[in-house]
């Protein structure tokens, strides 16, 4: 294994800093952040804690940055399948398949984001909080058009319990599949799709 001596002679700032923000996911996710330790993340990364505080003031700013960093990847590749091209029920899919993918690929940071370790820290509860309005309020915009087409409006009540319940099952999707991973991403996806587009058309009756 190289040290991290070896690892600050060969990155540069931008890898460095990556390889730490890397680190931090799955410490953080793994641990919470009021367990998780400076040193443990830049063990992890390869860095020393010197090298570390180049980069990240304190363990909140490393915290606040990674939970910004991974919320703004998990919306680019959900929101990538929403508004995309084609049909309504071929956007959905493709919605559902990316956030399979996501959860998949990259499980330390779904749990940080959807199933984080309570902080014991208000504000920084607050913050995962926040992302998770924002997230769904990301959702609810992108989708729109097709819950107008289903009768609901965009800020009713009707819209945001079908956006709770797309979220949440999904996940919950995710979650089973992480526990059968030798089932197809296609079989799963197609089977969560035409679950939640037979049913959305018919809120309207």
């Amino acid at each position: 294994m190289a040290t991290t001596d070896t690892v600050r002679r060969r990155l540069s700032a931008p890898a460095r800093r990556q390889r730490i923000e890397a680190a931090a996911v799955e410490v953080f996710a793994g641990r919470g952040y009021d367990a998780a330790s400076v040193g443990e993340i830049a063990s992890a990364a390869g860095v020393s804690r010197t090298v570390l505080y180049d980069h990240f003031r304190s363990k909140r700013e490393l915290y606040l940055q990674v939970l910004d960093s991974q919320n703004a990847a998990m919306l680019a590749e959900v929101g990538a399948g929403i508004t995309g091209a084609g049909a309504g029920a071929d956007r959905l899919r493709a919605t559902v398949a990316a956030y399979l993918s996501f959860a998949r690929q990259r499980p330390a940071a779904r749990r940080l984001l959807v199933d984080p370790v309570p902080t014991g820290d208000p504000d920084l509860d607050s913050v995962l909080a926040a992302y998770r309005t924002a997230r769904a309020q990301a959702v609810t915009s992108m989708l729109a058009p097709d819950l107008a087409r289903s009768g609901l409006q965009a800020g009713a009540t009707g819209s945001a319990v079908v956006v709770e319940l797309l979220i949440t099952g999904v996940d919950g999707v995710a979650r089973w599949w992480q526990e059968h991973p030798d089932v197809a991403l296609d079989e799963v996806t197609d089977v969560a799709a035409r679950l939640l587009w037979n049913g959305l058309p018919r809120l309207s009756r």
